[in-house]
């Protein structure tokens, strides 16, 4: 019940993508995650039809072996210490961080996380988070709205 209490609140003060000030981000907002596109949920879930999406729009391969190197990593935060999160982006694209708000725990490790320097990027679509390595970004963290309309 408080998972859902705690959706409903970051729902309400999270931004679309006309509250990011970075051009990276509101572009991978703008044309994949707030697409108008309806898509079709085929037995996968919601987020996951939206990290297929936004890696197939950075053209990187899913991948939820954290010992392979290159495309993107799809894996839990409750797998990974914030150390271990710091050596994967530079192995990988993009990391998606499932289940960030599932308990106290990985909600801390969240944030945390995004508090980091290491971190330039971090995307908190409330069901998994975002991060990306930006060479000449400041670091910024994003709170978007997952997109529910779109499925």
């Amino acid at each position: 019940m408080l998972f859902y209490f705690k959706a409903i609140i970051h729902f309400l003060f999270s931004n679309s993508r006309h509250g990011t000030h970075s051009p990276f981000v509101y572009r991978l907002a703008d044309e994949v995650i707030y697409a108008s596109t309806k898509q079709q949920t085929n037995g996968d879930s919601k987020s996951g039809l939206l990290i297929k999406e936004i890696a197939a729009y950075y053209s990187a391969e899913i991948k939820q072996d954290k010992s392979v190197s290159g495309g993107a990593l799809d894996i839990s935060i409750e797998k990974l210490q914030v150390a271990e999160v710091a050596d994967l982006q530079h192995r990988f694209t993009i990391l998606f961080l499932r289940d960030i708000h599932k308990n106290l725990s990985n909600t801390r490790k969240w944030n945390n996380l995004t508090k980091e320097d290491a971190f330039t990027v971090t995307i908190d679509l409330f069901y998994f988070g975002i991060v990306c390595q930006r060479e000449g970004q400041r670091k910024e963290h994003f709170k978007l709205r997952f997109p529910f309309w779109k499925y």
